[in-house]
């Protein structure tokens, strides 16, 4: 599922970057897509490992991956803004919509898996 959702979002990545003018191309963003899907697939592989543990387990690493992982997206979005050369408008416009994506599948993805 994070597979066909990266192929999707990189696909209109590569539209944005050629149908927007030269100053709201966002070429660095294949690299932060591919830091989501990266994070999103070993933060799902870790909590779907905690499953299988005691139910304190799976909570406490739900909220311990989440606090984490938010604050690597922030340190990965101040990196960009610092060392990209691509419009910062941009950058969080597209920073927003992946974080949103990936948090909304991988919420969705993890609902289906505790149900069973």
């Amino acid at each position: 599922m994070v597979f066909i959702l990266t192929v999707i979002c990189a696909a209109l990545q590569w539209v944005w970057n050629s149908q927007m003018p030269e100053k709201m191309r966002l070429y660095d963003g294949f690299w932060l897509l591919g830091i989501f899907a990266v994070t999103v697939t070993g933060v799902h592989l870790l909590l779907l490992n905690a499953k299988k543990g005691p139910g304190n387990s799976f909570i406490t690493t739900f909220m311990v991956s989440t606090t984490l992982k938010f604050f690597f997206y922030l340190a990965v979005l101040v990196g960009f803004v610092l060392y990209s050369k691509d419009n910062r408008q941009t950058l969080a416009i597209h920073f927003l919509c992946y974080y949103f994506v990936f948090s909304a599948l991988e919420v969705s993805v993890l609902y289906k898996e505790m149900r069973k």
